[in-house]
């Protein structure tokens, strides 16, 4: 036993290596790569979350020179030590072999070797200052977190409340994270009510709806509910008094609603304008809409198909926000509210309830649209999270979803308490959540798309190694 403990520790320590090597690879063949989103977090502005502008801030402080260096070295140590502690986790779990660990070793770095050849972009991701340079290892770690509390049993338990936790850190660096503390709150709520049920049926009253309501609260739903709602309330406190700090100004991230608001001129007609009540916002709405319409920046000239209609949304929404819709936005703030470009933060903000005005007033107008393009973005946001985007990878998504989704319920069927189902249950929730909250904002490019990737191809590769073993592994709680 203790010559094999041994062997699994060198084999961790030889696994973390191999991480060490790739990503001083990419250190010190590469160099910070400087982005539009690097400008808005260096300077700390309010369209930004806090969380990797003040980071910067601080190497700053310490190498006013030689920061980014120093912030790409950091992303690229926590991407070897973050991918490192996922797989030791993974491999205790589930008792893997050498082999299979190779296999997840690979899997893991996809995304660091994915972006930088296939992607628009080609952006080495750990070199690049932007969020995404430090998220993509960050994440994973996260995930195994809220693993680790779904396989404790306890609902508000300590792992419970560090998983919360590591997603509000995670939340402060970019909002695209805030989907994380929903499917925290519905694991945890899931597995309240599964424990509560089981303490029911244990008493002999499983019919009795008073008792099984009790026994669901004694499982901490109410601690859960609370510790939810205590989250995203912190959060935005915490960005409030950040953006008071930094700027003067206490209100939480703008640009959020300016980049929804790209959705709707994307999918609206000249007609839908008549429901405008006030004339100054409908001629600007006819402005936007003219010019974007003559360079056919509308949902009318995007080919057939679903892949279709959502690249060619794709291609129309950074410019329907930040040309067809912010120039014109940023005069009307000028000539109604006396804010010009010399007060840069509250213009944003001010742009910001525009895009706010002119979506409340078209949305009922444009709605069947709407939910039309939604779906296409959607669906190609599901595609790139597992695949890329060629019409017969398309074919291949589907039905690996679809085999992800059946072997997670046959292996739940054959053994309700099945790890590897549970892992794949909650990627598959927080695909569907990442997808759909994004595609409700912006457009699914891959660098948004393929957090759940690695995570998704491991679970579906233990599902597969369960379903060929006599019994469904159980779980294996942390020593205290």
């Amino acid at each position: 036993m203790i010559l094999k403990k041994g062997n699994v520790q060198l084999q961790n320590l030889l696994f973390g290596a191999v991480f060490a090597v790739f990503f001083a690879y990419l250190l010190f063949t590469g160099e910070p790569v400087y982005t539009g989103d690097t400008f808005q977090h260096e300077n700390q502005m309010i369209m930004r979350e806090p969380g990797y502008a003040l980071l910067i801030q601080v190497l700053r402080a310490i190498s006013p020179k030689r920061h980014f260096w120093l912030l790409i070295a950091l992303q690229n140590l926590v991407a070897a030590a973050a991918n490192t502690a996922v797989l030791v986790f993974v491999r205790r779990r589930f008792g893997l072999g050498f082999l299979v660990s190779f296999l997840f070793t690979g899997i893991l770095l996809v995304p660091h070797i994915m972006t930088p050849l296939f992607s628009s972009t080609h952006l080495v991701l750990t070199n690049a200052l932007m969020t995404e340079g430090i998220l993509f290892s960050l994440y994973p770690l996260a995930f195994i977190q809220l693993l680790r509390a779904m396989w404790s049993g306890r609902p508000a338990g300590r792992e419970s409340i560090q998983a919360l936790l590591l997603f509000f850190f995670l939340s402060l660096i970019r909002g695209q994270m805030m989907v994380l503390f929903v499917v925290w709150f519905l694991v945890m709520f899931v597995l309240a009510v599964l424990r509560g049920v089981q303490a029911t049926e244990e008493t002999g009253e499983r019919k009795n709806t008073f008792v099984l309501a009790e026994n669901i609260g004694r499982q901490g739903l109410a601690a859960v509910l609370a510790m939810f709602v205590i989250a995203f309330t912190a959060r935005s406190l915490v960005i409030h008094v950040y953006n008071y700090c930094e700027q003067g100004l206490f209100v939480d991230t703008a640009s959020g609603t300016a980049m929804s608001f790209a959705n709707v001129l994307y999918v609206a007609d000249r007609e839908d304008g008549e429901a405008i009540a006030q004339e100054a916002l409908r001629s600007l709405f006819y402005e936007m809409y003219d010019s974007a319409d003559a360079d056919q920046m509308n949902y009318k000239y995007a080919p057939s198909g679903i892949l279709g209609r959502a690249a060619h949304h794709e291609q129309c929404h950074d410019d329907l926000n930040f040309i067809y819709f912010a120039e014109p936005a940023k005069r009307y703030a000028g000539e109604t509210q006396n804010i010009y470009p010399d007060r840069y933060q509250e213009l944003m903000i001010a742009i910001d309830e525009i895009a706010g005005e002119l979506s409340a007033q078209l949305m009922p107008q444009v709605l069947g649209r709407y939910i039309l393009n939604y779906f296409s973005v959607a669906a190609l946001g599901f595609v790139r999270t597992v695949a890329y985007e060629q019409p017969v990878l398309v074919w291949y998504a589907v039905l690996v979803y679809a085999a992800a989704i059946a072997l997670t319920f046959v292996l739940w069927r054959r053994s309700p308490r099945s790890m590897a189902a549970s892992f794949m249950a909650v990627v598959l929730l927080t695909i569907a959540g990442n997808v759909c909250a994004t595609a409700l904002m912006i457009q699914c490019i891959s660098r948004y798309m393929i957090y759940n990737l690695p995570l998704f191809y491991m679970a579906g590769f233990l599902e597969l190694r369960e379903l060929c073993v006599k019994h469904a592994s159980r779980p294996v709680r942390d020593a205290d």
